[in-house]
């Protein structure tokens, strides 16, 4: 079965994008606002909050509210890591979707 041309460079596109917009969310540093620091302060990369563990604590001299900084870091780490784990899911059907729809390819 095959199916219009347009479909499969939207499938193509997708099987491409998708797959990239989850490595960018695994490793682009998500931000927090309004903290000691700076009215935005960056926060570790959300690989590294969720598989290494890192504890986000502030470097240097400990501010009043490190302890809430590492929290609200590792909040947003994990739920940016989900989301790059949900959008690199979502992958796998399409790929198969591209599977099924490729052209069949005449015996010779």
């Amino acid at each position: 079965m095959t199916r219009s041309p347009a479909f499969r460079r939207l499938l193509t596109a997708l099987a491409i994008a998708l797959p990239l917009a989850a490595i960018w969310l695994m490793f682009d540093n998500p931000t927090i606002d309004n903290t000691s620091r700076a009215a935005t302060y960056t926060c570790l990369a959300p690989y590294d909050t969720v598989l290494n563990d890192a504890n986000n604590y502030p470097g240097g001299e400990p501010p009043p509210d490190s302890e809430d900084i590492a929290h609200r870091c590792r909040q947003a780490g994990q739920t940016r890591f989900n989301l790059a784990a949900g959008t690199a899911a979502a992958a796998i059907p399409i790929g198969i979707a591209m599977l099924a729809v490729r052209r069949r390819r005449p015996s010779i």
